[in-house]
């Protein structure tokens, strides 16, 4: 999937580009409105959150709750996603994800990238998604002064 940013600068590229294609099988355009990649507080945010809530149940890593989340808030988000990862859809789909166990689950979505695929909205939904849910459950998280 080509994912690039399409400005009045890279225009005339791009037509050049799509010109040339060979369209003998058709093929897929998107276009969203650009959104940079979520930055690096955005990321530490997270991390601050999974230790928040490993140490309150005490018996998780913040490993565990960041599997956790990747699967409960994480997936969603990008199914649901303008640029959908179809990587994601195909691994979920083919490797059965949905239907095995929680602990087949957890060692599965380890080895997914999930939030580093986030743009800065969607990472900032999945942060407020977490903040809602562990609040909901009596868990006080928020966000970073």
């Amino acid at each position: 999937m080509l994912n690039k940013k399409l400005t009045h600068g890279t225009r005339d590229y791009y037509v050049k580009h799509i010109k040339e294609m060979d369209l003998s099988h058709p093929q897929r355009l998107q276009l969203s409105p650009w959104r940079e990649k979520r930055g690096l507080s955005m990321n530490a945010q997270q991390h601050l959150f999974y230790a928040q809530i490993a140490k309150y149940h005490g018996d998780r890593t913040a490993l565990d709750v960041k599997n956790e989340c990747k699967d409960k808030f994480g997936l969603p988000i990008l199914h649901n996603s303008s640029h959908s990862c179809e990587s994601i859809e195909y691994l979920t789909m083919n490797l059965d994800y949905y239907s095995g166990s929680h602990e087949r689950r957890m060692k599965l979505i380890q080895c997914l990238s999930v939030t580093s695929l986030f743009n800065t909205a969607e990472s900032k939904e999945y942060c407020d998604n977490m903040i809602f849910y562990y609040n909901d459950l009596g868990i006080p998280i928020k966000y970073k002064d």
